[in-house]
Parts: structure tokens; C-alpha cells; sequence
């Protein structure tokens, strides 16, 4: 790349030597011929030179008569002085103007190349944007394909992933796009919680509407309803929330529904009731969600009732939360709930499903 940028400031440079050379032509008929008379010519020409570069300026149009002064002065010299101080003169001059366009020259292929550096860099950085964006969709595309085949293959094995990369025509190291296990159900949880703050933000004059609680409810209510589809094999999808190494990012995901659920009811708090709230909206959640995998009744109407329930006694235990010492314990219970519970499930009683 940088031999075509100085290949290409070189060319640059000889089209303006050109002007400059037909302007040095009357300091060379000043000064006589022969090697003064060159050496005489040389020197106007490089002097022309350093001043076209340094004011920008072309011979041929000068509006301060560079060219035609930088002749006349060299031809004035040589009159005066003769040929061979003349061209003492010219050599000295000429030496000095060849460094500084030599330097002039270097200067400007360096800035050529930087630039070009530069959009490269700019290049690759929209490149790997674009790289993500691509990613992500095709990442997109691949869970929404994986989650027709989980009620049948489960979450665990990799064995709905691929699935999903077979019908698509996908190789199978397509697969790997949706991580491990617990990845592929964190997957869908965050999925869920995006659809759930679309829903709401569509809703959101309707809940305006609503009492608090009934707010909460609708945006609890609507988040577990994303589960029915799959609440066969929820048991399974809890247990690999559970694992040590998915833990974090699992509460991290709980938090995020607690917090949009409360965005969309109206709450504006920025005390430390802003975290209590969360806090006890996430071990609303998990109650729920526990109580709902064990719920045979028809539409889970004692899912709705727990709800209800859990629903009210956590905005009771919301009031008494005032002093740290209370938070503290609500936030360690609600974390507790989550994984607590969850990890209940291991050994009670389970929904059945189909067979593995």
C-alpha cells in the first residue's frame, strides 16, 4: 500500500514541476549557456519549487509573482556577478531547495500513508460492527428454530440446537452459535425479557389505568405466560439456571425482568427502595415460576391465584423495608429464593412430560 501512496505523491509532485521548470527558462537565458547557465536555471527552478510549496501557489497562477520574481533575481545575479559566482550561487541555492522539497516530498507521502491507515482502521472497525450484527442475527434466527424442537429434545445434550442448524442448512458447528446449555436457556430468558418490555411499552397506556398492583400482576402475569409452551421441560431449564458457572448471569437476568416489570409501572424511585423493590419482585418471580411448574390446573388459574398472593405479601414486606439492616435481608432472601428454590427442584415432584 505505501509504494502505491508514493507512487502516486511522486506523480503528483511531477505534475507541478513542470510549471515550475517553464518558469526558470528566463533566469537560464539571463545567465548565458552552457553549465552556469543550467546550474543558473536549476536554481530559479528549485527556488520556485520550495515557494510554490510553501505559499501554494502554482507558476501558473502566481498572483504574487513568485515565479517571475525567483527568475529575475537569479538572472539579476548572474548579470552582475558572472557566470561562475552565478552559479555558485545557483548550486547553493539549489542544494538547500532540494532538502526542503525533499523533506516537503517525505512529509506528504507520510501524511498519505496515515490517512490511509486510518481509513483502514475505520474500515475494519464498521466491518466487525457489521461482522456482529450479522452474528447476532444469525444467532437469532438459530434460537427461534431451537425452540420448536425443545418440547420434544430438551435443553440439555444440544441436541434441539442442532436441530435448529440442520433445518436451516446450517453446518453442525453452527450450533455452537447458541453456546452450552445453560447459555441456550439464558438465551431465551433475555429473548422473553425484550418481548416482555415491547409488550409492556404497548400496553403502557392501558396500565396507566391500573392500580400498582394490578400493573405488577399484568407485567409478572404476561413474562410467565411466555414459559406454557415450554413448561414441560422447564424443570430441566431451572436446573441448568442453577449451575455454579450460570448463576450470576441467571440473577443478572431475574434483575432485569424485576426492573422492567416496575419501569412500566410508573416507578421513578432513585433510594434505596429502587433495589428493595427489585429485589422483592425477583423473589416474586421465582416463587411463581416454582409453584407454576407443579400447576396442573386448567390455564394455571392457581398459578394466577399464587400470584396474587406472593403479590401481596411482597408489597407488605415493601413498606417495612426502610432501615439498611431490613434491605439487606430482603435482597439476600430474594437471591436465596431464586437458586434455593430452583435447586428444589432436583428432588420434589416434577410436571410430567414426554418421553427423553
Amino acid at each position: 500500500m505505501l509504494r502505491v501512496l508514493l507512487r502516486a505523491t511522486r506523480q503528483q509532485s511531477l505534475d507541478r514541476l513542470l510549471p515550475v521548470a517553464a518558469a526558470a527558462l528566463p533566469a537560464a537565458a539571463a545567465a548565458g549557456s552552457g553549465g552556469a547557465a543550467r546550474q543558473c536555471a536549476a536554481a530559479a527552478w528549485q527556488q520556485q519549487l520550495v515557494r510554490q510549496s510553501q505559499t501554494g501557489a502554482t507558476p501558473g497562477n502566481d498572483p504574487e509573482g513568485l515565479g517571475s520574481g525567483a527568475a529575475g533575481a537569479a538572472g539579476s545575479s548572474a548579470t552582475a556577478g558572472g557566470h561562475e559566482q552565478a552559479a555558485a550561487a545557483a548550486h547553493q541555492a539549489g542544494q538547500q531547495a532540494h532538502e526542503q522539497q525533499h523533506h516537503a516530498f517525505d512529509q506528504h507521502a507520510y501524511d498519505q500513508y496515515a490517512y490511509a491507515d486510518e481509513t483502514d482502521e475505520q474500515q475494519q472497525h464498521y466491518q466487525r460492527a457489521e461482522d456482529d450484527v450479522e452474528f447476532q442475527r444469525q444467532r437469532q434466527q438459530l434460537l427461534a428454530a431451537a425452540l420448536k424442537h425443545v418440547p420434544l429434545l430438551g435443553w440439555s445434550g444440544g441436541a434441539a440446537a442442532a436441530a435448529a442448524a440442520a433445518e436451516l442448512g446450517l453446518s453442525p458447528a453452527a450450533a455452537g452459535m447458541l453456546g452450552s446449555d445453560a447459555q441456550l436457556v439464558q438465551l431465551f430468558v433475555q429473548d422473553c425479557n425484550r418481548r416482555l418490555e415491547v409488550q409492556l411499552g404497548e400496553r403502557q397506556a392501558q396500565l396507566e389505568q391500573l392500580e400498582l398492583r394490578e400493573r405488577l400482576r399484568e407485567g409478572l402475569q404476561a413474562r410467565l405466560q411466555m414459559l406454557e409452551p415450554y413448561m414441560a421441560r422447564w424443570p430441566q431449564a431451572l436446573s441448568l439456571l442453577a449451575q455454579p458457572a450460570a448463576a450470576p448471569r441467571t440473577l443478572a437476568l431475574y434483575a432485569e425482568l424485576a426492573d422492567a416489570v416496575w419501569h412500566a409501572s410508573g416507578d421513578t424511585s432513585t433510594d434505596l427502595s429502587w433495589y428493595t423493590k427489585r429485589a422483592l419482585l425477583v423473589g416474586v418471580y421465582s416463587a411463581t415460576e416454582l409453584y407454576m411448574v407443579n400447576d396442573c390446573s386448567p390455564g394455571y388459574a392457581d398459578t394466577w391465584a399464587a400470584l396474587d398472593r406472593r403479590l401481596g405479601e411482597a408489597l407488605e414486606l415493601g413498606k417495612a423495608t426502610q432501615d439498611a439492616s431490613t434491605f439487606a435481608d430482603a435482597l439476600g432472601g430474594a437471591a436465596g429464593a431464586v437458586l434455593g428454590q430452583i435447586g428444589s427442584l432436583l428432588g420434589g415432584g416434577r410436571r410430567p412430560g414426554p418421553p427423553l
